[in-house]
């Protein structure tokens, strides 16, 4: 089984890489998602959190605020160090046991879509990792518009993580996110092509099936 890291800045469009290799027949680990269904009540890093910061994180459904989290760790790096030690290695863990479920499947392909990925050093458990890159002005209205934050708040987001430049230089390779989404979908084509034409082939034979079904009414 082959592993692609998926990373970059915040906002930058990882999930829209990731979506575009699931149409491939990879299958996706979202760390964003396994970490939100981990802060679920009853989630390993739900209890931690609780035991951490007190119960005044949560709201009224007995949910965490991650808003509030945020608003904690964003400005204060000690508390940052403490949830990326105490959260990381539960999420390392869980991934390996997906990436040995779909080795044992017979998985082809394995995409890890990770924003620290290499601030926490998963880096080493990909075959090669991709970098969405967009442009900064163009990261933080995005991410001011998505999150619904101050410049201030969105630029504290972005400054934690490893610059921008610093992941495009270690990357194997870089997706330039900054054009139409065409743009993008061709880049990660191209590169999926390079080492496993057979899945782009399977992917048009499916999508030319489907296509037929639909005109024929058959679906």
């Amino acid at each position: 089984m082959y592993i692609i890291g998926i990373t970059g800045g915040i906002a930058c469009g990882k999930s829209t890489v990731s979506n575009e290799l699931k149409k491939y027949g990879a299958k996706i680990i979202n760390a964003d998602d396994m970490a939100h269904w981990q802060m679920a009540p009853g989630g390993e890093i739900y209890n931690e959190y609780i035991y951490h910061f007190g119960k005044d994180i949560l709201d009224e459904e007995g949910l965490i605020n991650r808003r509030k989290v945020a608003d904690i760790v964003f400005n204060n790096k000690v508390e940052l160090n403490w949830i990326n030690s105490m959260a990381h290695p539960i999420l390392l863990r869980l991934v390996r046991e997906k990436l040995v479920k779909y080795q044992n499947s017979g998985v082809k392909l394995a995409v890890l879509d990770v924003p620290l990925l290499y601030e926490a050093g998963w880096h080493t458990e990909c075959d090669e990792v991709w970098v969405v890159y967009l442009k900064y002005s163009r990261q933080i209205n995005r991410l001011m518009e998505r999150n619904n934050l101050t410049f201030e708040q969105a630029e504290a987001r972005i400054k934690v993580q490893l610059s921008s430049k610093e992941k495009r230089k270690r990357a194997d390779k870089v997706i330039d996110n900054n054009g139409y989404k065409s743009s993008t979908r061709k880049q990660v084509k191209k590169f999926i092509k390079r080492k496993f034409p057979d899945l782009v082939d399977t992917y048009y034979e499916l999508y030319n099936q489907r296509y037929f079904e639909r005109l024929l009414g058959i679906e």
